[in-house]
């Protein structure tokens, strides 16, 4: 124990009041040991002790204990000390037990958790996400044709996409362009540059893209009008 716990009807009986002021002082002496070893108040086996261990670990001399007091007794080679705190020294031994017993449950849970916790990591960073774009190994040496999913349809009612080619190919905003040329070119420059080809991107593309000149020709009159052959 760090401290000894001596009541003031202790200090104030007739056993300590009259006893020699020197053995007052040896009894002190003698509950800081017993507290200190937490022994019960027992000395044990001390009968035998030469004078030089009683100054040195209870410091106090063989002379003072060796005879009769009312503040301690001998039975055989055991001292026993008068109102040693037993009851305390008990108190203080299950409080530090319950506390050992309680860091070592929680030790034990910590050392749970961060096992679950690793397995769920573990597991997290294993499993493949979905729609994961592909790294730069996967995309050498692929080509990516046909359009992206971002264009499908919830109810899969949309064209597909040799038909919506074919559309573009009927409009006249892109006359004269070759849509088919175009997408071909549009995929191998998606496939290089790591993009998707989406139908938005190509409506780009072609917007972007060269049209043929339209050479025109006077009539008559002298108007130009544009020679449709060339388209």
């Amino acid at each position: 124990m760090n401290w000894i716990n001596i009541e003031t009807a202790t200090l104030d009986s007739e056993e300590f009041v009259g006893s020699d002021p020197t053995d007052r002082a040896t009894w002190l002496c003698l509950l800081r040991f017993c507290a200190g070893q937490e022994n019960g108040g027992v000395i044990a086996n001390c009968g035998e002790w030469p004078d030089r261990k009683w100054q040195q670990i209870v410091r106090i001399m063989h002379a003072e204990v060796a005879k009769d007091s009312a503040l301690w007794t001998w039975i055989g080679d055991d001292l026993h000390v008068w109102k040693y705190p037993l009851e305390k020294e008990k108190e203080v031994q299950s409080k530090r037990e319950a506390g050992r017993k309680g860091g070592s449950s929680k030790s034990q849970a910590k050392v749970e958790a961060v096992r679950i916790n690793g397995a769920k990591h573990k597991q997290s960073t294993t499993k493949a996400e979905p729609n994961q774009e592909p790294n730069g190994k996967e995309w050498k040496g692929k080509e990516r044709k046909g359009i992206g999913k971002e264009d499908s349809s919830a109810d899969g009612s949309a064209p597909t996409d040799a038909e919506w080619l074919k559309s573009l190919e009927t409009d006249p905003a892109y006359a004269g362009i070759e849509v088919q040329r175009e997408f071909a070119k549009m995929n191998s420059w998606c496939s290089v540059n790591r993009k998707q080809p989406t139908r938005r991107r190509f409506i780009n593309w072609l917007n972007r893209a060269e049209r043929p000149l339209v050479s025109v020709t006077q009539d008559t009159f002298g108007s130009v009008r544009p020679n449709l052959e060339a388209w």
